[in-house]
């Protein structure tokens, strides 16, 4: 009987340790909850685009493309703005076949 009361007693304290340990170290929880409680960043101003239209040619990532304005390049984050539609892309034969010759008799 007094080794099962050890026993019980000996249980008791480690689950009293564990629960005490536990509660001392904040927990990941009550890091992200802090992190989400944090104030969120401003949103970027507002951009109005009141310049007249004439269009340009910018790059955005490895491709151009032609916006009506230089304000709307730099809002949409292009670089390079110059004056003037971009280049039409170059197209692929129709196809993907060589054209045979016909002889001629």
């Amino acid at each position: 009987m007094k080794l099962k009361n050890l026993a019980y007693a000996t249980f008791v304290a480690a689950a009293a340790v564990a629960f005490v340990i536990g509660s001392a170290v904040p927990s990941e929880a009550a890091k992200k909850k802090k992190a989400a409680a944090a104030a969120p960043p401003p949103p970027p101003p507002q951009v109005i685009c009141t310049s007249p239209p004439g269009a340009v040619c910018a790059t955005k990532g490895d491709q151009k493309f032609t916006y009506n304005s230089a304000c709307w390049a730099a809002k949409d984050g292009a670089k390079g703005a110059k004056p003037g539609a971009c280049p039409a892309p170059k197209t692929a034969a129709a196809g993907g076949k060589k054209k045979s010759k016909k002889k001629k008799a």
